[in-house]
């Protein structure tokens, strides 16, 4: 979630500010569809609104095949750019920038190229620009590995483009996808062959979640690449299916929420049916331990969703119990700690420190509170009547883990500090010199004070002795005061 943002009542009065270049470029020889699907995602980029490609669609009132096909049709006129073909993703660029471009190409390199590429969109013709793009995609992008897609690969690209979208699918999808699969590491003739026959081989399972989704049209490209993200991630065919028919009895379905239901299992580390199946019948008691923790630590949210995502079911994967979650957030509240941020930075430690099970928590609680009970005995002798707080815990931790001190050495440099009229700031003092001084045993430490004694000594005896004057010394000075001249 952003940092700042506009209110609702603001972005409602707010404005979209449109070129005029593209009233006079493009509004009066361009197909009204398109001029509207243009204008509400300029507005849905002036809101910041993180919208899908569904809810779009849904918006408009079009198919999300329609609204792709009218970006493809502003990608052709140079105003936007679909960067991703899955998930589809659009970017606005500068009406005014349209025709700056200098790339240049030697074309009698590609001259085989161009002449298969036109064989297979054979029911329109190419564009230069078309062709430019198409060399700057071979010559310019280049993996980190130093390797670039080949000629040969990107006919292959297209023939299964052609293949799926029709003769007219648009280049800039074309170019979408052949990033997509050159990221992936496909950039020969045998890895996109290989690509080809992953595709393939899912067709059936694709068809099959299609189905499970409420749907019979034939499956298009961004569903076979929904799909092999997926196994990749390490779901099963049936664990697919599972979620697509639990999202089906929830209502409108499609490949989105399908994949966004999945990418969150992922994230929480529930890769089977079962997992996942025992996650939602639990999902009543994990919005009541969000409840719970809140109200433990003081907060209330009306919706816990947020809290849920961000928090709750990271700590759940980790392996906490509820109750154990419950108690440490007893604890971070006693320390003051009391919000979920801070809880959050307390897990985070415990489980760094392989704190998880409710036994693991225990044995640290009852140690935590033994520090505590030495501490105040410290507080006692040193006169000061109190509870330990958070940042004497923090003194402890030093002396005992980051510097090593066993109980005699501190408790050597508490009577030290009680002499001198210290608290555990001078404490803290004392045991800082002797780690610098690498001093770790009660010895040195004892012989480190009685040096410190005798230089003290030393350095009181050196101080100025005073002169006692007779009567007769003092009279004669204020004799010569009176002498001197002002």
């Amino acid at each position: 979630m952003a940092f700042c943002k506009f209110s609702t009542e603001y972005l409602a009065k707010s404005y979209t500010v449109i070129d005029n270049l593209f009233f006079t470029r493009f509004l009066t020889n361009t197909p009204p569809k398109h001029a509207t699907i243009y204008l509400y995602g300029l507005y849905i980029c002036s809101q910041n609104d993180d919208i899908t490609l569904t809810r779009f669609a849904e918006n408009m009132g079009y198919t999300e095949d329609e609204i792709i096909e009218s970006f493809e049709y502003w990608q052709e006129q140079g105003i936007v750019r679909i960067v991703s073909a899955e998930p589809f993703q659009v970017q606005y660029l500068p009406i005014r920038n349209i025709g700056s471009s200098n790339r240049k190409y030697d074309k009698d390199k590609f001259v085989k190229f161009n002449v298969e590429a036109q064989n297979i969109l054979s029911e329109r013709m190419i564009t230069p620009n078309e062709f430019e793009e198409y060399y700057t995609l071979m010559e310019g992008y280049t993996l980190p590995d130093g390797r670039k897609i080949s000629s040969e690969a990107l006919l292959m690209i297209i023939r299964f483009c052609v293949q799926n979208k029709g003769a007219n699918v648009g280049y800039r999808y074309i170019i979408a996808v052949a990033r997509d699969w050159a990221a992936a590491g496909y950039v020969t003739p045998e890895q996109i062959e290989r690509r080809l026959e992953e595709y393939s081989a899912s067709s059936v399972a694709v068809s099959s979640i299609l189905k499970a989704l409420g749907s019979t049209r034939k499956t298009s490209l961004d569903e076979h690449q929904f799909y092999l993200k997926w196994k990749e991630w390490g779901f099963s065919d049936d664990c697919i299916l599972s979620v697509a028919k639990a999202i089906k009895k929830s209502g409108k379905a499609n490949f989105e929420k399908l994949d966004k239901k999945l990418q969150k299992y992922y994230e929480l580390h529930l890769l089977s049916a079962k997992e996942i199946e025992d996650y939602e019948k639990n999902l009543d008691k994990i919005y009541t331990l969000a409840r719970d923790i809140n109200r433990t630590l003081g907060l209330y949210y009306e919706d816990v969703s947020n809290q849920i995502e961000t928090y709750i079911n990271p700590w759940l994967s980790f392996g906490y119990e509820p109750k154990t979650l419950l108690n440490i957030a007893q604890s971070c509240y006693l320390k003051g700690k009391r919000t979920l941020n801070a809880l959050n930075d307390e897990i985070q430690t415990l489980f760094n420190n392989g704190i998880v099970s409710a036994k693991s928590y225990e044995q640290y609680s009852n140690n935590q509170k033994n520090i505590q009970t030495d501490i105040e005995k410290m507080l006692k002798i040193l006169g000061i009547v109190r509870n330990a707080t958070s940042f004497d815990m923090e003194f402890w931790n030093r002396w005992t883990v980051s510097w090593a001190f066993n109980n005699d050495i501190i408790d050597y440099a508490v009577s030290l500090a009680k002499e001198r009229g210290g608290n555990l700031t001078y404490v803290n003092t004392i045991l800082a010199d002797w780690h610098s001084q690498n001093i770790y045993t009660l010895e040195q430490a004892k012989l480190a004070s009685d040096n410190y004694k005798v230089a003290k000594t030393k350095s009181t005896s050196s101080k100025i002795t005073s002169r006692k004057y007779t009567k007769e010394e003092n009279e004669s000075i204020f004799d010569k005061f009176n002498e001197m001249e002002i």
